[in-house]
């Protein structure tokens, strides 16, 4: 499966939404307690699953201990929790290895790496914005992509 390009506050807002009815919901209410934002609700789920923060099965929509985790303890932790699990797998590790074997990147040289890996400018963009938060590559001075 193909790492859906949603964005991290999109899927942060899942889990919050979840872990506030209780950590285990069905997925018709999230509709109802989601705002529009959130946008494609499907993708922004199958981001959470794919990452081990959320179980679908048969409607319903659990949050997992990591998923639990994400919402209870630090942003730092979680941010360690993905930059371990986002580290070895595509598009993630793909781009580590081309900031790392650069040593520093522009910005729009990035974009279109992870275009070529079949994400539009949009979701490009959000991969970066992953790798970001993941600290897996760093922005340097607003236009440089380095190793983190």
């Amino acid at each position: 499966m193909k790492f859906p390009p949603v964005g991290v506050d999109q899927v942060l807002g899942l889990l919050k939404v979840i872990h506030n009815l209780g950590g285990r919901t069905d997925a018709m209410y999230i509709n109802d307690a989601v705002d529009a934002d959130l946008g494609d609700l499907a993708h922004v789920v199958d981001a959470a699953e794919f990452l081990g923060l959320l179980k679908a099965s048969g409607g319903d929509l659990e949050l997992t201990a990591a998923g639990r985790d994400a919402v209870e303890k630090p942003l730092r932790e979680f941010q360690k929790y993905l930059k371990k699990r986002l580290s070895e797998v595509e598009p993630f590790a793909s781009l580590a290895r081309f900031v790392s074997e650069r040593g520093r990147v522009e910005v729009g040289e990035v974009l279109e790496f992870l275009s070529g890996l079949g994400y539009g400018e949009d979701g490009a963009r959000r991969i970066l914005d992953w790798a970001v938060f993941a600290q897996i590559v760093e922005i340097d001075e607003g236009e440089w992509v380095v190793p983190s």
